[in-house]
């Protein structure tokens, strides 16, 4: 492939998913190369214990130094970002777990961006990864309380992103660790189960905080409540035979636009919601063939080297 080709076909992925693509691979290349994970991977330990050096700064009444804490926490913020980037993969003995991390994230999220859920609608997804990403933090953060334990945002995103593509696609048939043939909408659980047998309670966490921060998303979108909507699924949701076709539970119903000041701040052009008949999902089973598989990825595609 000539180098104008390449240029092209990255200039062809969606924005959001250019960037998390190229910054993870960069960011891996740091710490293989330079060891900078403490310089970009944010824990709860550093937030705790700066939160702890300013309370007991104020108590003191050492204000001067409460300042300067804070300005050191507001410094290092940008690893809230960085560390959206780093693939767990990158930390193990294994590198090339991490290639395919970022493998994964990129066609979910590419697929997600472009022709799926989001039809390239830049700020909505941007939108969509800043509100899920927050949850992620939140989630992760609670749970450290209890249970201390290393967090990779960039899985956990991931399995979100997963889950969401996976009520959108639910009737594609796909192959699961390309041995077992399954339909999108089961996704989320065989990544459970295979996360439980090959990465142990760690991962299968990371990956349940996962779809439950999908979940909630849906949920936002289509104003609905949590729990009852996953009652109503159950109850109305026929699942039998193979070749039966899901229908869309309530909660994948909805759009959640980006706020306006989002499409400001872009220089993005507002547009109204997507209108009910626009964004109800296809219920035929697709033929589509994918490199796991047979897929609903269709339109067109954006490939790495391709």
């Amino acid at each position: 492939m000539s180098e104008n080709a390449l240029v092209e076909n990255i200039k062809g992925i969606p924005p959001v998913t250019r960037f998390y693509t190229i910054s993870s691979v960069l960011v891996c290349l740091a710490i293989s190369t330079f060891d900078a994970l403490p310089s970009l991977y944010i824990s709860y330990n550093e937030i705790e214990f700066g939160l702890s050096l300013i309370y007991q700064s104020i108590r003191k009444g050492g204000y001067l130094f409460a300042l300067k804490t804070v300005g050191h926490l507001l410094l290092n913020s940008y690893k809230f970002l960085t560390s959206v980037l780093i693939p767990s993969g990158i930390v193990g003995p294994n590198k090339f777990n991490a290639l395919l991390d970022i493998y994964f994230f990129y066609t979910f999220s590419n697929h997600l961006e472009a022709d799926g859920k989001f039809k390239g609608n830049f700020p909505d997804f941007l939108w969509f990864n800043i509100l899920c990403s927050t949850c992620i933090y939140i989630f992760s953060f609670i749970y450290n309380i209890f249970q201390p334990q290393l967090f990779f945002p960039h899985e956990i995103l991931l399995a979100c992103i997963t889950y969401v593509w996976s009520r959108a696609n639910k009737n594609a048939k796909i192959n699961l660790i390309g041995l077992v043939p399954i339909k999108a909408y089961y996704l989320p659980l065989g990544n459970l189960l295979v996360k439980m047998i090959l990465g142990g309670p760690t991962a299968l966490i990371d990956t349940l905080m996962g779809i439950i921060t999908g979940y909630l998303y849906l949920c936002v979108q289509s104003q609905t409540i949590p729990f009852y909507n996953l009652l109503q699924e159950v109850k109305h949701q026929r699942v039998g035979q193979n070749n039966e076709i899901i229908g869309d539970s309530i909660y994948d119903k909805g759009y959640l636009k980006a706020p306006k000041w989002l499409y400001e701040i872009l220089k993005t052009p507002y547009t109204p919601p997507p209108t009910q008949s626009k964004i109800e999902i296809k219920q035929q089973p697709s033929n589509v063939n994918y490199w796991f598989g047979e897929s609903a990825f269709k339109g067109k595609g954006y490939r790495l080297g391709d």
